[in-house]
């Protein structure tokens, strides 16, 4: 284990599910749970649910579900060490050297890492401000970048020699290995480490938190790739980082704005548009989508204008859709990227085209618009139809009314006609997604792939007691002794018991929420996924021997039929009649426990 289990308790018992949730979903109460709309994955009405006494979460719609530790893990994108941390820092409890062995490596790597990157940007800092720095120099002032900005975003140039920032690191006493893990060295085929980055202005990636972890370089002379960026690490992914955001998120601004590189990003900031960030050479992921809701009431998206980037656009715009973040889409005139507009028409114009940004809808159908001539009627009805079909897909119903009458009147056709068509579509759309919600909700073992493997004889019987068993610790050892749980068992039941039993070994109780930290991920899923699904039921001694009593004609019923073959098959008159009293004594125990039932 790697930090003491009740430390660990510690800190899920003193971060209350209700008060880290509420920070990321918009929650509200229903009896006795709260629910809201899952972040995880997209919907309609909120299928998302806590409840407060047990301290856990789960989802009916994607069966996610856990303890607030699995909430982090998941909507921080982290793991456990990582979530534990992050909880343990807003709670004020200090984590001492983890005991894993593994992890403690693990941890130290990553500290070395991010000691090895912020010597990097030092090295990188002093090149460009050196007399080698000159023709780098010239180029950020044309940029029209300050002194002062290229301090606060800490750039930098990395030489045009082949090692110079590894010597120079070596020459520190870093070893070959760690350079290597940080991907600011590349090893020849003759074992020689060289620069991965060289000749080329540097942009150090800082996470949430103001680590370095990771590093852009922009070539000035042409001649190579104008970007390289960093390769993931065990310190950086590129999907899960947005360049800018630690500065971002200081904004008094509640929204941020996605433009499609540093340079804009950096001079943005620098025109006091202090809400920019920019995806890190990739298209947009989700978890940046999750990230940017997390940190913004409203995301504003600028890509460019020509086919690629308007590809781009309409990407980035479903991921955040899907991720329910209120959405806008800025249009500057002339195809022109927020550097060039800012340098050549000022700050305070690029502000007025951010208030006029213009809304989801109202993108997806100028883009579709673009694609017809509007003067043929054939290419009319094709452009209405599209808007019926957008229109359809569009959750909010106040909007997608007061558009629906805002393009009908546009387009010179009857209100009712195009309701007509977006509520023909709109009922398919929902009719579709409905199946799809049946045939996932059916098949919940097959979407939570990896879970323990589940004997289709005695279903989630043995899954519901082990539920049962840690909300009424107090009848573990009778069942245990008396039943013996490995007989109604299958291997990945039984290792829920084992840390079950270990845990109770140890302290006596263990509730549901506190058995999830020493589950795997898809483990805790499913066995909340059974307590919820089953939160009907009276947690007593009755109801746990209804449990054992089903399970135990499951069993009984298994061994009759294998002994009705084994009677079938067997020739000795004594063993034949053995045999048959066996059976006719599980017989009767049958009857008496189905009277029971």
């Amino acid at each position: 284990m790697l930090y003491p289990e009740e430390l660990i308790e510690e800190v899920r018992i003193r971060n209350d599910i209700i008060e880290v949730v509420s920070s990321y979903v918009k929650l509200e109460r229903k009896g006795r749970r709260y629910f809201g709309l899952c972040p995880f994955h997209n919907e309609k009405s909120p299928s998302f649910c806590i409840e407060p006494a047990k301290q856990f979460f789960y989802c009916f719609g994607c069966n996610k579900g856990g303890s607030v530790i699995q909430f982090i893990m998941n909507i921080e994108h982290l793991d456990f060490l990582d979530a534990l941390k992050f909880l343990a820092d807003r709670a004020g409890i200090a984590l001492p050297e983890p005991e894993d062995a593994g992890e403690k490596e693990k941890s130290k790597l990553r500290m070395q890492i991010l000691d090895i990157n912020k010597e990097a940007a030092r090295f990188f800092f002093a090149t460009l401000a050196s007399k080698n720095g000159t023709g780098a120099q010239g180029y950020l002032r044309r940029r029209g970048l300050t002194e002062k900005t290229i301090k606060q975003f800490g750039l930098g140039l990395a030489p045009g020699g082949w090692n110079e920032l590894t010597k120079a690191l070596l020459d520190k006493g870093t070893e070959k290995g760690l350079l290597l893990s940080s991907g600011l060295s590349l090893e020849t085929k003759n074992g020689e480490l060289i620069d991965r980055f060289r000749d080329r202005v540097m942009f150090p990636i800082f996470d949430i938190r103001g680590n370095i972890v990771g590093f852009g370089g922009r070539v000035i002379d042409q001649t190579q790739p104008k970007y390289m960026n960093s390769p993931d690490t065990p310190v950086y992914n590129k999907s899960r980082e947005l360049y800018g955001l630690n500065f971002a998120r200081q904004s008094k601004s509640k929204k941020l704005l996605i433009v499609e590189g540093y340079m804009d990003v950096i001079s943005l900031h620098q025109a006091g548009i202090d809400y920019a960030v920019a995806s890190l050479g990739t298209a947009l992921t989700q978890s940046q989508a999750w990230i940017l809701k997390k940190y913004a009431e409203e995301v504003i998206i600028s890509y460019d204008s020509d086919s690629a980037g308007q590809a781009a656009t309409l990407r980035g715009l479903d991921i955040l859709e899907k991720a329910g973040c209120n959405i806008r889409v800025l249009l500057i005139p002339d195809g022109k990227d927020p550097d060039d507009y800012i340098k050549n028409n000022g700050p305070e114009k690029f502000k007025n085209l951010v208030d006029r940004a213009i809304s989801l809808l109202d993108y997806k159908i100028r883009i579709e618009k673009n694609m017809y001539n509007l003067d043929t009627i054939d290419d009319k009805l094709k452009l209405l139809n599209s808007i019926a079909d957008i229109l359809a897909a569009h959750d909010n119903s106040i909007e997608r009314e007061l558009y629906t009458k805002n393009y009908a009147q546009q387009y010179g056709i009857s209100l009712e006609s195009l309701n007509s068509e977006v509520q023909k579509r709109r009922k398919k759309q929902i009719s579709k997604s409905k199946e799809y919600s049946l045939r996932k909700n059916t098949a919940v073992r097959r979407e939570l792939s990896g879970i323990p493997q589940i004997d289709s004889r005695y279903g989630d019987l043995e899954y519901l007691l082990l539920v049962m068993l840690c909300n009424e610790n107090r009848f573990f050892g009778k069942v245990s002794d008396e039943y013996g749980l490995d007989a109604y068992m299958d291997k990945g039941a039984k290792k829920i018991a084992e840390k079950l039993y270990n845990r109770l070994t140890q302290s006596k109780n263990c509730v549901l929420a506190e058995l999830l930290n020493v589950l795997e991920p898809k483990e805790a899923s499913y066995m909340v996924h059974i307590a919820e699904t089953n939160s009907d039921l009276e947690d007593t001694d009755k109801a746990i021997q209804q449990v054992l009593n089903k399970l135990e004609i499951l069993k009984l019923e298994d061994l009759q039929k294998q002994t009705i073959e084994r009677i079938k098959n067997e020739h000795d008159g004594i063993i034949r009649r053995q045999l048959g009293l066996e059976f006719s004594k599980r017989a009767e125990r049958l009857a008496e426990l189905k009277r029971l039932a």
